[in-house]
Formats: C-alpha cells, structure tokens, sequence
C-alpha cells in the first residue's frame, strides 16, 4: 500500500507530500488543480516513459519518491531479494529522477536499480489504470497470482516452483552433456581424419631428415642459381645458354 508520495519539480509542481491513509483516498479539486499531474508523478515513479519535459521550468532535475508497506507481500519482498535489495521493517521505498539532460536514475531502498527493475517492482505495487481499462487484469502474471490467492494455495505454490526449479536444473544438465556428447564426436571425427592422412603419406624412417635436407636446398634455390649463371659466364657460355664442348 502507497503511505506517502512526495514530489518536487515535476511540471507545475515545485514540492509536494501527499500522505495516504489505509483505505479508499480521493483526490478532488477543479480542473487544473494538478490532480492529473500527481497521477503522472506517480506513474513517472513506477516505471513509465520519460524525458526531460516534465522538469519544471528552472529547475535542474525531477524527483519523485513514494513509500509503501508490503507487509504480507511475500512476492513483492522475493522480486527484491532476487535483485539484492535488502528490506527493513516491510517497507519500501522507490525513488526516480530525471535530470535536463534527459538521463534519469532510480533506487528501491537506497539501492541503485534500472528504469526496468523499477517498472518490474512497481506494477506489482499499483494497478494505474484509467477509465475502461484495468492493466493488471490482462497481465499472465498477475492473473495466475489472484487465482493462487483465491485458491490460497500457497503451499502448492511453493512445491510447484520447488518442482520446477528442480526440472529446469535437470534440463540445463541435460543439455550441458549433450553439447558435450557433440563435442567430443566432432574431435574423435577429426582425430580419425587425421588417422587416415598420416597412413595415407605411407612415412618411412628416415624420411624427415631427407625432406629437410631437401627443403634447405630449395631454399638457397636462387643462390645456386646465380652461382651457376656465374660459372657458365667464366666457362664462355654463347648466347643460347649452351655450353662449349670441352676437348679431352
């Protein structure tokens, strides 16, 4: 439940506390009084789309921080604990800004999280809704979660995730060894590969040494060359390339 909502430089607002008591609040006044606006700052809270336009004019940043008890929320205090924020005394506080630059910033707690975070949070606290819609009612999530209520099935609840938990754990299992299967497959492929071209080169002893030998020879291949063109300039050779004969 929202016990408290304070605003400050959000539109025409400069600063605001709205406290809330237990039960059904209304909000009444004239057109323009801002009712909508406080509607907005709290949507703004909760997750919704923002820019820098609802800055009120001359000021640097928006703020708006709202505190809720989430006493018997049992769902709302495990979201949390899943995202590292600690809860004391089963109260929450969100915390949203945004600065001129557009970039905004969001706590739960004093705990630093992002806009998605706090939007995953936030509409499992408030149900915003306008005239003919009702968001939460069409949301899978929050649909299972009336039926559970309703059914108070609470410890069924708990053995089903236990369940699933332990089925989602065999199936990462499962799929772990199966890319090991594969893997260890394509290597005993290649291996047999690599088998069957050493068998085909049909190596003998020895035969290491003699393409070494034979390598160091092609290599000095252009050496050889000019040491061969050299001897057959001293040794006269004519312009076809040929030799002269030599007499005994």
């Amino acid at each position: 439940m929202l016990t408290e909502l304070r605003i400050r430089n959000f539109a025409i607002i400069e600063s605001v506390t709205l406290p809330l008591a237990t039960g059904f609040n209304v909000l009444s006044g004239e057109t323009g009084a801002g009712k909508s606006i406080i509607v907005g700052a709290l949507g703004f809270l909760l997750g919704e789309r923002a820019n820098s336009d609802l800055i009120r004019t001359g000021a640097d940043k928006a703020t708006v921080e709202g505190t809720f008890d989430v006493t018997d929320r049992k769902d709302i205090l495990a979201a949390a604990d899943e995202k590292g924020i600690d809860i004391d005394g089963a109260v929450l506080v969100l915390k949203r800004e945004i600065g001129s630059s557009g970039r905004g910033r969001a706590w739960v707690n004093g705990t630093s999280v992002t806009a998605s975070a706090l939007a995953e949070i936030g509409k499992m606290l408030v149900n915003l809704h306008g005239q003919h819609e009702a968001q939460s009612l069409l949301d899978p999530d929050a649909q299972r979660m009336l039926l559970d209520k309703s059914a108070v099935a609470d410890d069924q609840l708990q053995r089903v995730a236990q369940a699933y938990s332990e089925l989602s754990e065999i199936q990462r299992h499962i799929k772990t060894l199966s890319m090991r299967k594969q893997d260890a497959e394509k290597r005993a492929d290649y291996l047999r590969h690599v088998c069957n071209e050493i068998e085909g080169a049909k190596l003998v002893a020895g035969e290491d040494a003699a393409l070494e030998e034979e390598a160091r020879i092609l290599e000095n291949t252009d050496e050889l060359r000019s040491l061969i063109q050299g001897l057959l300039a001293l040794l006269g050779e004519d312009e076809s390339g040929a030799l002269p004969a030599l007499s005994g």
